[in-house]
This record gives structure tokens, C-alpha cells and sequence, in this order.
């Protein structure tokens, strides 16, 4: 009896310490950002041109080509005169810096308009 009671007294010390604290906690993902590109005409665009012959055409696409690769693009297409793309980043500097490099903003071929996207339904880009 007085075993049981002695084991019953240490059981009740030291399976507190035994036990692993709780796990920490972890902090949770930034949520997704994203961002609505839209290109239009620029000042160095030649209207005697159509758009595939235009000055840094060929790196343009190659630029939308990348960002597709590295699934940052959630969707794109043109409307008009205008192209537009939605870019998933960070921030907005992270998705300018995405067409800091592009040759038709660049080249003023195109001006960048920027603005961020808040979709209220999730399956609208997912």
C-alpha cells in the first residue's frame, strides 16, 4: 500500500515535467497578395506597327513566359488596345520589380498601370 501511494506521489511529479511543452506556435503564411498589371499604349509605341513587331516585343513575352513558369501569373489576356495580367506577390514592390526589367515598360513601348486585386470568391483565380 505504502508503494502504491509512494508511486502514485512520484507519478504526480514528474509526469508534468515529462510531458513536452507545447509545441510552439508556428506564424502563419503571408496571404496571397495579388496585383492587376495592365499595359497600354506608350509614348515610343509606332502605330505604323502592329504589336508583335513593336520595340521589345520578343522580351516582353519572354518575361510573361518566366512569370508563367514560376506560376506567379494567375491569369492574363488582352481587352481592347490593353493587355492585362494578374501577378501573385509579396508586396507591390515585388510585383513591380516583376516589369522593372520587362523591355516594353522599359522602353516606354508600354506604360504599367498597377493596382492590387482583392478577390472576394476564392474560385475566382484558384
Amino acid at each position: 500500500m505504502f508503494s502504491t501511494a509512494l508511486l502514485t506521489v512520484l507519478l504526480g511529479f514528474c509526469l508534468p515535467v515529462a510531458q513536452s511543452p507545447d509545441p510552439p506556435t508556428q506564424k502563419a503564411a503571408p496571404a496571397k497578395q495579388y496585383f492587376i498589371a495592365v499595359f497600354s499604349r506608350g509614348p515610343e509605341w509606332d502605330d505604323r506597327k502592329p504589336a508583335n513587331e513593336q520595340m521589345g516585343f520578343k522580351e516582353h513575352s519572354d518575361n510573361l513566359r518566366r512569370l508563367r513558369a514560376e506560376k506567379k501569373l494567375a491569369i492574363g489576356g488582352r481587352y481592347g488596345e490593353k493587355g492585362m495580367v494578374i501577378i501573385e506577390a509579396r508586396d507591390e514592390g515585388e510585383a513591380r520589380a516583376h516589369f522593372a526589367s520587362d523591355a516594353m515598360v522599359a522602353k516606354k513601348t508600354f506604360t504599367l498601370e498597377l493596382s492590387q486585386f482583392r478577390p472576394f470568391y476564392k474560385v475566382s483565380i484558384e
